[in-house]
């Protein structure tokens, strides 16, 4: 709609800022089709500013490479992308994580909402799975299979219409689906939610982002030690930790960025992390750096995480199993690759590469 509602001006030229960076492949190509074909049809020229190496390559005539605010390449798009990741390679090895007993059990789970045009909408529509301790469990899904609802409702943000959802605090087991301070006003102090658009106060050191901000009150000597120790499960080196402690979030990378609001939830120390979309916006290099700061929590805090995506290649790399989901329905779950290996077609193109 927004971009609609500039090529309705005609401009003769247009500039997009990451114009496809939220968006999943399948639409992300509808886009690009659409800047491409008013370019040719307008005689209308366009810079588009873009982390993602398939806009440059799909779109643009030329690109250029920008680092510390210097042009570093210009030239073809290819050659220009291949220099963005000529250095970086994903070498850091972890290992295999052991899952232990389980910790969350859904079974039944239902939530219908009443919609004007649409009457009944079953989002979730019995829905039942676990996940175990130490786990990476992944939900997949295209747009509308009903995955953000699922992850809400284990987040505590949503109420069920029906079923439960038991997670397990020491030797209780919690139904989220019941609310009061005994049920699920006890169960969301266990569980850490980074949305795909996760926000740091930007006026606020690393340190103050970890402690003061999110309401942990520690001596300072203390809330220095406890922050260097989570940014380690979030995968940054002791003295890397210590170096940025007293930056602003305008001064880190977006992998380091995303490293800090990771270790945000971590320092509370929860049970359960769901990430919703952690590799929505980010580009290729970030992207591993978020993969390692994961693997580096479970391996240090035997954290479990709950991925909600439509990144593949991530999915892919990161999660142990995957539930798919369709029309509100798990119809397949297992093991990541078997998972992957009953994508739809046309899955396979909304969801992306990774998928085999």
């Amino acid at each position: 709609m927004v971009l609609a509602r500039q090529l309705a001006k005609n401009p003769f030229m247009l500039f997009a800022d990451e114009p496809t960076g939220t968006l999943d492949p399948e639409t992300a190509t509808l886009v690009h089709r659409m800047l491409i074909e008013s370019a040719q049809q307008n005689d209308m020229a366009m810079v588009i500013t873009s982390h993602f190496s398939n806009v440059i390559e799909d779109v643009v005539d030329r690109a250029i490479l920008l680092e510390d605010g210097e042009i570093k390449v210009i030239g073809a798009p290819e050659e220009v992308t291949r220099k963005f990741m000529e250095n970086y390679s994903d070498i850091e090895q972890h290992e295999a994580g052991e899952v232990g007993e389980k910790i969350l059990i859904a079974r039944d789970v239902v939530k219908r909402y009443l919609s004007v045009d649409r009457g009944v909408v079953r989002a979730v529509n019995g829905v039942s799975y676990d996940v175990s301790e130490k786990e990476i469990f992944g939900i997949i899904g295209k747009s509308g299979a009903g995955k953000t609802t699922l992850s809400r409702i284990i987040s505590g943000i949503l109420e069920p219409t029906s079923g439960e959802m038991n997670i397990r605090i020491g030797d209780d087991w919690i139904d989220m689906t019941k609310p009061g301070i005994e049920n699920r006003g006890r169960a969301k102090g266990y569980i850490g939610l980074l949305h795909q658009e996760y926000d740091l106060y930007p006026h606020r050191t690393v340190l103050d982002n970890l402690t003061d901000a999110i309401g942990l009150e520690f001596p300072k000597e203390l809330a220095m030690r406890k922050a260097i120790i989570t940014l380690g499960m979030a995968g940054f080196t002791p003295e890397k930790s210590r170096e940025i402690l007293e930056r602003y979030p305008g001064q880190l990378s977006e992998g380091e960025k995303h490293r800090v609001a990771l270790a945000q939830v971590l320092i509370r120390e929860p049970l359960l992390v769901v990430l919703d979309e952690p590799t929505g916006t980010m580009d290729p290099i970030t992207k591993v750096d978020v993969k390692h700061s994961i693997l580096h929590a479970r391996e240090e805090m035997d954290e479990t995480f709950i991925v909600v995506s439509h990144d593949m290649e991530f999915v892919r790399d990161i999660c142990d199993r995957v539930a798919l989901m369709r029309g509100g329905k798990i119809i397949q779950m297992g093991p990541t690759e078997e998972v992957l290996a009953h994508l739809t077609e046309e899955e396979r193109q909304v969801m992306g590469a990774g998928a085999p």
